[in-house]
């Protein structure tokens, strides 16, 4: 279990450098972290050896490595610069300021900084800690409160022992900002869809808005704008932006019945509809949906999230199953079951919204079949 705070002590020297694991071990409640089930690329303590480079510049000038990280994290995610990730918002702290502003952060609250990145990746990209991570990180959080402790007390502490503490402090947060460097590399070279609804719906109204106004540019928001700039030219392209995916694995090919069957022999072996056949990520439409309301995107107007994704890949599903229609398992269409199968999430008062927005966005996917554009959401042609 991570900490929900972490209390600063004060320092045993003026030069000792500060204990920013107090801070890093993440001020993650209980429920967000239970909703994280994503994956470091590369383990906290194995990053000394993994990526050399950043563990290096982490622990020999570890203000200048997180404001350029915290600079690459808000262009990858589209976010504004808010001071620490957004995690005090207490008066300026709480609304976003200049990019340039991250330096400042970086260079006073170096501690803060670094959890600040590692706060915007976790709740973000969903990346869950390991026991192994947990662990260093509680070692290095309490070995200075041990050690202030024993001061406060009138003990009389080696030097040995504080120099020890400080340079386990500064390694930590080497193997921090390498690891985290790691991830945020991979994702920019993999494309980065959104957040997962399931972790947005824990975190605060503020984290909430910061995630509701960015602007991520990773494949699957391009494939937003290609189909909202059909719709609405550049308006259109501009609003689609803010409704790129939902957080869930990565959409690769077309979602397929259970035994690996291709598309074209779907119609014929789903029994129970669409819903009953595969999402991308191998679980059945109905699992991968369960328990999710649907969502709407105030920008685009458009039906997102994981209701949204399902819809657009029942248009794929249409595409390459021209002979769906003449099954019964697909009576009133697949689209249309996906549609019936969340407004019955929906409160009676948000049902007429919901089945607008699930109509827009079958209006976008039809269209960028039409052009042979992706589809938005799931960044799939046709």
């Amino acid at each position: 279990e991570r900490p929900r705070s972490r209390a600063r002590p004060p320092h045993s020297s003026p030069l000792a450098p500060p204990p920013a694991a107090l801070e890093e071990a993440m001020p993650l409640k209980q429920e967000v972290a239970e909703q994280l089930t994503g994956q470091w690329q590369v383990g906290l303590f194995e990053a000394p050896c993994k990526a050399p480079l950043p563990f290096c510049l982490g622990c020999c000038c570890m203000c200048c490595m997180a404001g350029k990280q915290r600079l690459e994290i808000i262009d990858v995610l589209g976010e504004e610069y808010v001071c620490c990730g957004g995690m005090f918002p207490c008066g300026p702290l709480g609304s976003p300021q200049d990019r340039n502003c991250a330096w400042a952060e970086a260079c006073c609250c170096t501690g803060l900084a670094i959890a600040g990145n590692r706060f915007l990746i976790q709740t973000r990209l969903d990346r869950q800690n390991t026991a192994c991570d947990d662990c260093i990180l509680w070692v290095t959080c309490l070995a200075p409160l041990v050690l202030c402790i024993c001061q406060c007390a009138g003990c009389d502490v080696p030097e040995g022992i504080e120099h020890c503490v400080h340079f386990m402090t500064i390694t930590v947060d080497g193997c921090m900002l390498a690891q985290q460097q790691v991830e945020i590399d991979h994702v920019k070279e993999m494309g980065f869809a959104g957040a997962n609804p399931a972790i947005v719906a824990m975190l605060p109204p503020l984290q909430q808005q910061m995630i509701g106004q960015a602007r991520p540019m990773g494949p699957a928001a391009h494939a937003g704008m290609a189909a909202g700039a059909i719709l609405g030219g550049a308006a259109g392209a501009g609003a689609m932006m803010g409704a790129a995916g939902a957080g869930r694995p990565a959409p690769t090919a077309m979602g397929q019945a259970a035994g690996g069957r291709p598309p074209m022999q779907m119609a014929m072996s789903a029994k129970g509809g669409f819903m009953n056949t595969m999402a991308p990520n191998g679980m059945p439409w109905w699992q991968y949906c369960q328990g999710l309301p649907a969502t709407v995107d105030r920008g685009s107007g458009l039906l997102v999230g994981p209701w949204g994704e399902c819809l657009a890949w029942a248009k794929v599903f249409e595409v390459h199953n021209p002979g769906w229609s003449s099954d019964p398992n697909f009576a009133g269409g697949p689209a249309g079951q996906v549609v019936h199968a969340a407004l019955s999430t929906c409160p009676p008062h948000l049902r007429a919204a919901t089945e607008q927005a699930a109509e827009r966005l079958e209006m976008a996917c039809e269209q960028a079949c039409f052009h042979g554009a992706p589809l938005p959401l799931i960044g799939q042609r046709a």
